[in-house]
C-alpha cells in the first residue's frame, strides 16, 4: 500500500511553492463555448486574471502630487506603453516615462522620480488605455487542474475574441495523474528497500519519506523537461536547480528509510533518483 497520498504530496508542493511560475499576458482566442487550453496546467485557484483591449479612445485623468509623490489612477490593469503624462491638456510639456515618472501598469499607480522634471506638488494630466477585466462565473469558466478556459454565453466575451490571461501555474505541466504515478514509483522503491515487517505500517515517518521521494521524482521530471529538445537547449540553470532539489529530497527520504531498512544490500540507498 502507498503510505502517502496525492493530497499530501500536492499540499507539500504548494506549501513550498516548488516550481510555481507567474504567466502574464498569454494571448488566446475563444471559439464558441469550446474549452481553450492554456500553456500551463495546474493553475493556482483564483490567481487568474482574464482581460482584453476594448478601448478605442484613451482615458484622460488629472492627478495632483500635492499630498504624495505616489498617486493611483482610477483604473488598474493599464495597457503597457499607453500612458502619456503632460503638464496640462495642451500637451505643451510632455513628461517622459522612467525619466520623470514611473508607472505600475498592474495597479495603475504613478510615481514621480525625484530627479525628473515634474515639479514637487504639481498637478498633471494623464492619458492611458486600460484592459477590461472579466469575471469568473459570469464571463468565463476555468478548469484549474487542466489549465483550460471557456467563454460563457451571455457574458461579455464574444466568440472569436482575443483575450489575455495572467495566472500562476504550480509545478509546470504536472497534473494529478503525474503525482499519482510518482507516488506509485516511490512506493515501489520503498517496498523494495524497507523490511517486509513495515509494509503495512502506519508510521508517520514513512508517510514523510514517501512524500519526499515522490517529490524527488517530480523534480526529476521537471529537470528532464528543462532540457527537452522542444525548449531548444541541451542544458540549463533550471535543469541543474531541479536536479539539485531532486537529490535533496531523495537524500531526506532515504535518511528516514534507513531506520526501516531490510537486511543485506538494502542498507545502501540508490545513487540516482
Amino acid at each position: 500500500m502507498a503510505f502517502t497520498t496525492r493530497e499530501i504530496v500536492k499540499k507539500h508542493i504548494l506549501d513550498y511553492h516548488l516550481g510555481s511560475e507567474n504567466v502574464e499576458n498569454e494571448k488566446t482566442q475563444f471559439q464558441g463555448a469550446d474549452w481553450v487550453q492554456l500553456h500551463k496546467r495546474m493553475i493556482f485557484g483564483g490567481s487568474e486574471n482574464l482581460k482584453a483591449k476594448e478601448q478605442i479612445e484613451p482615458t484622460r485623468e488629472d492627478i495632483s502630487f500635492d499630498s504624495s509623490d505616489i498617486q493611483n489612477l482610477s483604473h488598474s490593469e493599464l495597457i503597457q506603453d499607453t500612458v502619456v503624462a503632460a503638464a496640462d491638456s495642451s500637451l505643451g510639456t510632455i513628461y517622459i516615462e522612467n525619466v520623470d515618472y514611473h508607472v505600475d501598469y498592474d495597479s495603475g499607480q504613478i510615481t514621480t522620480i525625484t530627479s525628473g522634471s515634474i515639479p514637487q506638488g504639481a498637478a498633471i494630466a494623464v492619458w492611458y488605455l486600460f484592459y477590461r477585466v472579466y469575471e469568473k462565473g459570469v464571463d468565463y469558466d476555468i478548469d484549474y487542474q487542466r489549465g483550460r478556459i471557456r467563454r460563457r454565453s451571455g457574458g461579455a466575451i464574444e466568440s472569436g475574441q482575443w483575450v489575455y490571461a495572467d495566472y500562476t501555474a504550480e509545478y509546470g505541466s504536472l497534473d494529478d495523474d503525474a503525482i499519482v504515478n510518482a507516488i506509485a514509483e516511490a512506493n515501489s522503491r520503498i517496498m523494495d528497500f524497507i523490511d517486509i515487517i513495515h509494509h503495512d505500517s502506519n508510521d508517520k515517518l514513512l508517510v514523510s519519506a514517501e512524500t519526499y521521494l515522490a517529490v524527488s521524482i517530480i523534480c526529476r521530471i521537471r529537470a528532464m523537461e528543462s532540457i527537452s529538445p522542444s525548449r531548444g537547449k541541451t542544458e540549463s540553470a533550471d535543469a541543474m536547480s531541479w536536479t539539485a532539489l531532486s537529490d535533496m529530497y531523495k537524500k531526506e527520504a532515504f535518511n528516514i528509510l534507513s531506520k526501516y531498512a531490510g537486511p543485506g544490500d538494502n542498507l545502501n540507498s540508490p545513487s540516482k533518483a
